[in-house]
């Protein structure tokens, strides 16, 4: 009688613990195709290297276009050159295209990786691309027979985590950021402006118990607000704190800084158009003659700017502040669109069977 009385709680406290194991990081990015998120994007990964090696390794390695769009990421000033050393272990942002595909998201088609002798699917994912990707994702999408038998010279796709959807329907920039050993969610959190509960849904995990060291965690940067508009070429622009885009045929510089109030900042860049344009165009603000993209100018009732609205094929855009001589305010200061205080469902399911499970169990004994 009292070995049946101590077996419901023990298979009760034994269930609980596998709710809490099917919680677990697979390091693959939700993104959904519905809805009013985009199906293409550009994302981040932070990328680091054992080993010292240069922007321009980064740059290949990752088939990045221009080292420019690292520099950009990473604040970089536009001088750094392709050898630049980066250090063992540091961080470095490596912008990536990202495509939503039956509710995940991969980078498009990009990198391919050649294999070298002494090379395994196990060492390129966590050595190479430094734990971005797991070898098992590798061998799924490109569909090897045999991970463990790989030959010099075979090309495979490396398909980086990454996400295009909104958070509470406010534009983010998805960063994969690989957890490093003894890391908590708030640690990750607090590192960069979200909080515990957004990490938990976007990953699919319940708490730290379901943290795994060298695995990607998909992480929501918030981006500074604009002016920019949904007709402009660069309408897709979207930058995190601490980085910048030179755009509008490199006649437009954009930077964000939280300490901005997180609105993005334009001016001219001062630097040679491409070949679409000869000469930049003007970036005088329209209906202001005297204002131009960046300037501020103080009117009696108080200061009125003029910000970049994106570019066409002939015209930089603009966009003149309301008058605040009219009365017509804004809508104030924007939130913290990279967290959220909507909990995971999943998460509140677990803890309140687990909290069932303990009453059961005191009621068996």
């Amino acid at each position: 009688m009292e070995t049946s009385r101590l077996t419901l709680p023990l298979l009760l406290i034994a269930f609980s613990f596998l709710l809490t194991l099917s919680a677990q990081m697979t390091g693959i990015f939700k993104c959904s195709e519905r809805g009013d998120s985009p199906s293409t994007c550009r994302s981040l990964v932070g990328y680091s290297s054992k080993q010292a090696t240069t922007y321009g390794n980064i740059q290949t390695l990752f088939a990045v276009k221009k080292l420019r769009s690292i520099l950009e990421a990473n604040n970089l000033p536009l001088s750094t050159q392709r050898t630049q050393g980066v250090n063992p272990n540091q961080v470095v942002r490596v912008p990536i295209p990202c495509s939503c595909s039956n509710g995940t998201g991969v980078s498009n088609r990009t990198p391919v990786y050649t294999v070298k002798k002494g090379d395994t699917l196990y060492f390129i994912a966590s050595e190479i691309f430094g734990g971005l990707v797991q070898y098992q994702r590798i061998s799924d999408l490109n569909r090897i027979p045999d991970a463990s038998e790989i030959d010099v010279g075979q090309r495979f796709w490396i398909p980086l985590p990454c996400s295009c959807d909104k958070l509470n329907g406010q534009d983010v920039v998805h960063y994969a950021h690989v957890v490093k050993s003894g890391s908590s969610l708030g640690e990750i959190a607090a590192q960069f402006g979200t909080d515990n509960t957004t990490l938990a849904q976007l990953n699919g995990i319940s708490g730290d118990a379901q943290l795994l060291a060298d695995y990607p965690l998909n992480v929501p940067l918030r981006a500074c607000n604009s002016s920019v508009r949904a007709d402009s070429l660069d309408a897709k622009m979207l930058l995190p704190n601490s980085s910048y885009s030179i755009t509008a045929n490199n006649c437009i510089r954009c930077s964000c800084q939280a300490s901005n109030n997180w609105t993005l900042s334009c001016e001219a860049s001062q630097l040679k158009p491409s070949s679409t344009w000869q000469t930049c165009p003007s970036p005088r603000c329209e209906g202001a003659e005297s204002l131009f993209v960046g300037n501020t100018t103080n009117t009696s009732c108080g200061p009125r700017s003029c910000a970049y609205a994106g570019y066409s094929n002939q015209t930089i855009l603009t966009a003149l502040s309301p008058d605040p001589c009219s009365g017509s305010g804004g809508s104030g200061p924007p939130g913290n669109y990279a967290s959220t205080t909507l909990s995971s469902s999943f998460s509140y399911v677990v803890m309140l069977i687990q909290c069932a499970l303990i009453c059961m169990s005191s009621l068996a004994m």
